[in-house]
């Protein structure tokens, strides 16, 4: 008898395929300074931390790729969509960023889709976006779990969705996971003297709590009221 199953095997291993790679991909996760502002070359950030009694949000730098470029159209001479590294049809616009959460301890956090705007570059790997990780739910459900010196070890998964310019086709970004150690409890502050306040340059000037940063004490430019 002639072996037919080893023949249906391979014609169906010439069938199989993999998933392609996402034409819209998140390379990397980066902070921000206190001006908002990170390059492609900074150093990467694999994770981080969060104070719920100090903030709310965790903002993070995100270098974003996009493959799809098209391909320049002449009419007479004059091109339709002259080639560009910057804008034209081949432009990806995000639209939304989808959150989900996982957590240890588990606690029960609510996925998020956050509406948020943003223009890629075609073939572009150096496009920068600040996001904020922290939904208003999900910071909610954290602070409501956690009190005192309790922490918990949160995944968020993220992803950016949206149109491309050309013909509106929809995208969805690689899903990228980033680890954030949450806790919702004070920390002890050194007090500040008279001619000193309390100041912290978070990320984009957001303040303490993340990453580690608190308020600390700077000498005050305003005198205090005794010696005006």
């Amino acid at each position: 008898m002639k072996p037919f199953f080893v023949a249906a095997t391979l014609a169906l291993g010439l069938c199989s395929c993999s998933e392609s790679t996402p034409v819209v991909q998140i390379l990397q996760t980066i902070q921000p300074d206190e001006s908002c502002a990170f390059t492609a070359t900074d150093p990467g950030l694999a994770n981080g931390s969060l104070n719920l009694n100090y903030r709310n949000s965790y903002l993070l730098g995100l270098v974003v790729k996009s493959s799809y470029a098209t391909t320049p159209i002449d009419v007479n001479g004059v091109p339709l969509d002259p080639e560009s590294e910057i804008g034209g049809s081949a432009t990806a616009f995000v639209d939304t960023l989808k959150l989900s959460y996982a957590s240890t301890p588990n606690i029960s956090i609510p996925d998020g889709e956050v509406p948020y705007t943003a223009a890629i570059n075609p073939a572009s790997d150096a496009n920068r976006l600040v996001v904020n990780l922290m939904t208003a739910e999900a910071a909610t459900a954290l602070r409501a779990a956690l009190s005192g010196t309790a922490t918990a070890q949160v995944r968020v998964t993220m992803q950016l969705t949206g149109k491309f310019a050309s013909g509106g086709k929809k995208f969805e970004s690689n899903e990228l996971v980033f680890g954030l150690d949450v806790a919702n409890g004070g920390v002890t502050l050194r007090p500040c003297a008279a001619e000193e306040q309390p100041t912290a340059d978070g990320p984009c000037g957001s303040g303490g709590g993340q990453d580690g940063v608190y308020p600390s004490c700077q000498l005050s430019l305003t005198p205090p009221d005794s010696e005006r």
